[in-house]
Parts: C-alpha cells; structure tokens; sequence
C-alpha cells in the first residue's frame, strides 16, 4: 500500500525559542532583528556576525573550478510523512522521523561517503508584485524568484538534527532555484496548493529537484540564526519553474495567524549575500577552459583561468542583472563585488542560453 503524506499546517509567531526564551528575529533589514542585528541578539548567534564562511553567496561562473571527483547527488523517491509549519518567516516542511516508518537519505555529491538523513525542506521568496526576487543564492549577481532548499543532517555521524547543526560535516543543503516559466513544476504546484491548506497527501520531496546531475558546491552556513558553519551546500544546475500565479500565492503568506486590518506579509524570505571570502566554488560541470591554441598564441605572461559556461540558470540572455534595484532589498556592491575580477574580455565568452 502506497504510503501517505499528511501535512499539518501551524502558523507561530516570529519567535525563535532558545533555553526557554524567546528571541524575536526576521528577514526584513528594515527593521530591528533584522539579518544585520541577528548577532547581537543572543550569545549562540555571534557567528551570524563574526563568521567568515556565511551564507548565501554569489556563484561567479568565472570563479568556478572543475573538480573531476565530484559524483552525481542521489536522493531517495520516498513518500514520506511531514509537517507544514509556517514560523512567520518561513514556510517550513519537516519531516517526521517516526519508527518503522520510511526516511529520505542523500547520498553522493561532495559529502561522500557520509549519509544525510532530510530534515526539512524551506522555501524562500521576495515580493513579487514589487519587483523582488528572493532566492538566497546569485548566479553572476542574477537573483531568482525564489529558491527551495532541502536541509539534511548527518546520519552516520549524528543521532539528529539538533546536534549535527552545530557539529563538523553536519549538515547538506540542496539548492533548487526557481524561474518564472508558462507552467509550475507539478510536484511544486501540489506543495503551493498545500501551503494555504491544513492537509496535504502523497508529497516526494525528490520531485521537486531538476532532472540534472551538475551543480555547484561550496562550504558555509545556514542562512537563518545561528547561522552555523557547519553546511555543505549543493546549488544544482538548473532550475524549476512556477508561474507568477503560483508565486504570488507564496507571496500572500502572513506572518500572523489570522489575517490583520493591516496585512504583515511574510516577504522578504531570504537572507542578503555573504563574502565568499577565498573559499572555493567546486562544480562537477566540465566544459573545458579557455581555448588552449588561443592562450598558446598570445605572449601574455598571465596563466589562462577557467572560464565555464554552462551555468543551467542563465536562461534569459536578456534578464536585468539589476533586476531587484527597484526593490526594498538589493545585492550591495560591498557584498558581491569583494572578490570578482572578471576582464571583459572574459565576460564576453560566458554563453548564455
């Protein structure tokens, strides 16, 4: 007998719970507990702050280093039992650990040999009839409409989520961007049906990711307080689509439990750009590096750098790479442009498609 998915849908206030206290925080820089305060306001956030492998990042195509090594990610077809919780800040999905029970392991990738258990999958968004896009991540200073996450904990090391968080080689995170397109992703159709209603059936996490093998991998954080260095992220290749319908139901979602005179929308969802601070941006995408016959004929003393191209989410040549300037939020030069080097000239020869 096929096993069921049944979603029960909470909405809490925006509080998070430390050692019995409540500590109010969000995602909206505007105000005060915003993401620029969230280090001072407890002790356990200080890395939010202080530390220097944080997340989100840009992905710089020109910054990418093709790493033969890197095997495909395997993500187990389960259905599975799950809670649909909206935190205010948030719409979360965890998924229930319950005995006899099936669970979704992930594999592969760059944390092999280890095993990643899934713990609960986020969905982060901007305001769209505003002009904002809210994924976390940035492929060459682009920000996407919205961006899915699947966090998982390190099963073969930890006994739980609680403690892998914040323990060496604790965490995966799968990064799915989300584009605009003519229809919604199916399985991404039936999870935004499910997040204004209080029972949800026959949910597969895996049917929300991209039929690609390739991505991009680097080591940070979690990207909500206390922002822990303890995640490897796997940001795949190509994105899903939801159409702008669709996206504005996500956008209706409200921070209180019953609808306000004064609407408090749950926007922005996403947490601004880190530095990437020297840290590497591995990829298993091969498709080559500068022409060697050109590099081989130009008396330049430099050595050539790889130049990848194939960067699934570059699907519109003519997007605005300023396409949030018009919004509240916007990718701050001081955050993105700290390390990027790009010529022209090698701008030039990244394809767009």
């Amino acid at each position: 007998m096929r096993k069921k998915l049944l979603f029960l849908y909470i909405t809490t206030e925006i509080l998070t719970v430390i050692d019995g206290v409540q500590y109010p925080w969000t995602f909206d820089n505007d105000l005060f507990g915003g993401p620029d305060f969230w280090g001072l306001l407890h002790g356990d956030w200080r890395m939010c702050t202080a530390g220097q492998m944080q997340s989100p990042v840009n992905i710089d195509p020109s910054q990418l280093l093709y790493d033969p090594h890197l095997m495909p990610i395997n993500i187990e077809g389960n259905i599975v039992e799950a809670v649909f919780e909206n935190t205010g800040q948030l719409p979360i999905v965890t998924i229930k650990d319950l005995p006899n029970k099936p669970t979704i392991n992930i594999t592969g990738g760059p944390t092999m040999p280890y095993r990643y258990k899934l713990h609960q999958i986020s969905v982060h968004f901007g305001r769209a009839d505003e002009g904002e896009k809210g994924s976390e991540h940035t492929v060459d200073r682009v920000r996407f409409p919205a961006e899915i996450q699947l966090l998982a904990y390190n099963s073969a090391l930890y006994p739980n989520f609680s403690i892998a968080q914040t323990s060496p080689r604790g965490l995966l995170a799968v990064s799915v961007i989300v584009d605009i397109g003519k229809t919604t992703a199916v399985e991404l159709r039936r999870l935004t049906v499910a997040s204004q209603s209080i029972t949800y059936k026959d949910f597969q996490p895996s049917a929300l990711l991209p039929k690609t093998s390739h991505y991009v991998t680097y080591e940070g954080s979690l990207t909500y307080p206390g922002c822990h260095e303890t995640v490897t992220w796997v940001i795949l290749n190509n994105p899903i689509y939801i159409t702008n319908d669709d996206l504005q139901i996500w956008n209706e979602l409200q921070k209180t439990e019953t609808k306000q005179p004064e609407l408090s929308f749950m926007t922005p969802a996403y947490r601004p750009l880190k530095s990437l601070n020297g840290r590497l941006l591995r990829t298993n995408i091969n498709v080559g590096s500068k022409d060697a016959s050109s590099s081989s004929s130009s008396s330049s003393s430099s050595c050539p750098s790889n130049i990848y191209v194939e960067m699934g989410y570059r699907a519109n040549p003519g997007r605005n790479k300023r396409n949030d300037s018009v919004a509240r939020r916007y990718i701050p030069k001081s955050e993105v442009f700290e390390i990027d080097n790009i010529r022209p000239d090698e701008i030039s020869k990244i394809r767009s498609f």
